[in-house]
């Protein structure tokens, strides 16, 4: 079963990135995602569903740990679809490198790596062992527009094609 079949199957929905970025504004200037070789980096992912961003706020205080894994993991989606813009489809992503999280944390929060676990499980559950790559789960106190949660990651494709990136600023309102 190809990855966006699965995500289907698990009642998921992928996110449009065109979509999502022409309705959630960003005051930010930066490319979706750039490729050298067949390695691709993607652009940090923030949590948003339906052109709306999605469980904002700071956890341990505006938020649980469960509330943020929710967070996380349609960020996680969200990456996904930075990577599907780039490739086309998903199925041409060999495996993860990397993945930073950042996760916008109360003072003396310590429990980021159980909030991370949701994307890297979600990614296990896609793609098998390709799924589980090096990461970090680094808490912050504070992240833009008040996201909860953000995504960094670094994958490696199958082919050469890849499509020009979006200009995050070119869908300033």
């Amino acid at each position: 079963m190809n990855v966006e079949k699965k995500i289907a199957a698990m009642g998921l929905t992928l996110p449009d990135l065109e979509f999502e970025y022409r309705h959630a504004p960003s005051k930010a200037k930066f490319h979706s995602h750039s490729a050298v070789g067949n390695v691709l980096y993607l652009a940090g992912a923030t949590p948003s569903k339906d052109g709306k961003q999605f469980m904002p706020g700071v956890v341990g205080k505006d938020l649980t740990v469960d509330q943020a894994r929710e967070a996380m993991r349609q960020c996680c989606l969200v990456m996904l679809a930075h990577a599907k813009y780039a490739l086309g489809d998903l199925d041409r992503l060999n495996r993860f490198l990397q993945m930073v999280a950042y996760i916008n944390s109360a003072p003396g929060f310590v429990d980021q790596p159980p909030i991370t676990n949701a994307a890297t499980e979600l990614l296990e559950e896609l793609f098998g062992e390709a799924g589980l790559c090096a990461r970090a789960s680094i808490g912050c106190q504070g992240l833009a527009n008040n996201h909860s949660v953000e995504i960094v990651a670094v994958c490696e494709f199958k082919g050469t094609e890849v499509r020009a990136p979006l200009r995050r600023d070119a869908f300033r309102k």
